[in-house]
């Protein structure tokens, strides 16, 4: 019997998607389709079934699949492999999930942080985490549920033995409510009375505790600004009469004792020294003559010194030594101004970045005058320097080193469209860098850094760009501001946004805030 050509393409259809079939059951998947994927090993105690094709999940997206599990002494050591475009890091970290309650088991990864560097194929991930098994979780809950059973048949033997006395308190707590009952209805007027009085007391403090806590505050504020001006005169009063009191304390019933014993002793030596006394009297008088003749001799010595005459009449008439003398004085007074017109700023300050890296910043602020200053910051940076490290064998590690940098840099102040400009210039976080500020307000000022030219913080990114910085600073009150704006905008894997909170105080406020804890200041 001949086949119709119909019939033979038909057979010829079947029995090639039989035989794809069959390379696929027996093969898996068919590797011209097959994605590139790279290999990684990770060692665990206990899998909890995991088995040879369970899936691969990065950050919970299915990624690869297991490709071998195997026992290696104590420990199980699991193949898998991921797709090739999917990067895993040093810190990677691996652990066996659950599809549901009783589903399937797969293996999940933690690609972990870019900065460690990316882990290369056939590398072992070192950092797994408890596998959770769902029999042990039904034994842990079964356990539980026995506990609950035991501390229900203890519960109910405890009332069991009870019974009686939890009777007993629920009728005194009847007659307890009866009697309150009773108590109230007898005292009804007389409660309400009392309601009545509150209700008009609650009344007149509302109208008249406004107007009282007003005058409160009056008075608060008042007394607030007598303090402060007259704060120094009344801390040295208070400091002198502390002393005064505290010698007084001690040595007042003394003195009064002495008082007495010389009052006696003086009238004794009195009666029995009359003579003596009245011959001193005779030499006081003569003493008196020769002071008054001194005196005498004393009044030609200084019109000798106004005449010039004389060693110390000539250095008194000398102009040449009083014109040095006055130019020296003008020094020591110019002197004085300088330090008297400068004016020092301390503040505290502290920067959020991206994926949670902070700044701490102390500040020193110099300003001799309003067209320039000297900036001084100590920084600590979370984020630290990323550097490496080579060995001997050819291992190459990424560490970080955390130090406190340094920003120093001289300001200057300029007039911009009539507002104030400032150039910056010096160190930046221990780096070269420069910066400007243009002022909106007093309050306000919008600020740009750039600095760590030729960057060696994070050497597995590599032609980084400077780091700009680029925001606005605004002054909430005198000395509360915040800060925000954009962070490494000239790379574009690093580019991210930043906020800050900080404190600055002047002089006068640093004397006022210590004057207030007891510090003692000049």
């Amino acid at each position: 019997m001949k086949l119709s050509t119909e019939a033979k393409l038909g057979l010829f259809v079947v029995f090639t998607a039989l035989s794809f079939a069959f390379i696929i059951l027996t093969f898996g998947e068919i590797p011209i389709f097959k994605e590139k994927t790279k290999e990684y090993i990770v060692y665990f105690d206990d899998v909890a079934g995991l088995s040879k094709g369970a899936e691969v999940r990065v950050a919970g997206v299915r990624a690869g699949k297991v490709r071998d599990v195997l026992l290696e002494g104590d420990k199980v050591k699991v193949i898998f492999e991921v797709q090739e475009s999917i990067s895993i890091y040093r810190d990677a970290s691996a652990s066996i999930g659950t599809l549901g309650l009783m589903g399937d088991k797969y293996l999940a990864l933690d690609p972990g942080n870019p900065q460690t560097g990316e882990l290369p194929p056939g590398s072992v991930i070192k950092r797994t985490k408890v596998v959770s098994d769902t029999d042990r979780l039904i034994s842990q809950l079964t356990q539980t549920a026995e506990e609950f059973r035991r501390v229900a048949i203890n519960l109910n033997a405890i009332l069991e033995e009870n019974r009686t006395n939890l009777r007993q308190t629920v009728e005194n707590l009847n007659n307890l409510l009866s009697a309150l009952n009773e108590l109230t209805l007898q005292n009804k007027e007389n409660i309400n009375l009392a309601l009545h009085n509150l209700r008009e007391l609650t009344q007149t403090l509302n109208r008249e505790l406004p107007v009282l806590l007003d005058t409160l505050t009056k008075l608060a504020k008042d007394a607030d600004t007598i303090l402060v001006e007259n704060r120094e005169d009344i801390r040295a009063i208070a400091y002198n009469l502390s002393v005064v009191l505290e010698q007084v304390r001690d040595d007042l019933p003394v003195l009064v004792e002495n008082l007495k014993e010389l009052s006696v002793n003086l009238n004794t030596i009195v009666k029995t020294n009359k003579t003596n006394i009245n011959k001193t009297l005779v030499s006081l008088r003569e003493t008196t003559r020769n002071l008054s003749s001194a005196s005498r001799k004393l009044d030609r010595i200084l019109e000798d010194l106004r005449k010039g005459r004389g060693t110390l009449g000539k250095l008194l008439k000398d102009e040449e030594l009083y014109v040095n003398i006055n130019k020296g004085v003008k020094s020591l007074g110019k002197m004085g101004e300088v330090v008297e017109r400068t004016r020092l700023y301390v503040g505290l300050r502290g920067e959020l970045y991206r994926e949670g890296d902070s700044k701490g910043i102390l500040t020193v602020k110099l300003q001799p005058d309003e067209k320039k200053y000297y900036l001084l910051e100590v920084v600590g940076d979370s984020r630290g320097r990323v550097y490496r490290e080579e060995y001997l064998d050819g291992r190459e590690y990424v560490k970080k080193e955390f130090k406190p940098e340094f920003t120093l840099q001289y300001a200057r102040n300029f007039r911009l469209f009539g507002r104030t400009f400032t150039l910056r210039g010096g160190l930046k976080e221990s780096t070269g860098g420069i910066g400007a500020d243009y002022y909106l307000s007093p309050e306000r000022y919008i600020f740009a850094d750039i600095w760590d030219f030729g960057r060696k913080d994070r050497p597995q990114d590599e032609n980084l760009k400077p780091n700009l910085q680029l925001g606005i600073h605004w002054h909430i009150t005198r000395n509360f501001y915040v800060r925000f704006g954009g962070d490494d905008l000239l790379n574009d894997n690093l580019r991210g946004f930043f906020g800050g909170a900080g404190f600055l105080f002047v002089d006068e406020d640093l004397k006022y805030l210590l004057g207030g804890m007891g510090v003692p200041l000049p």
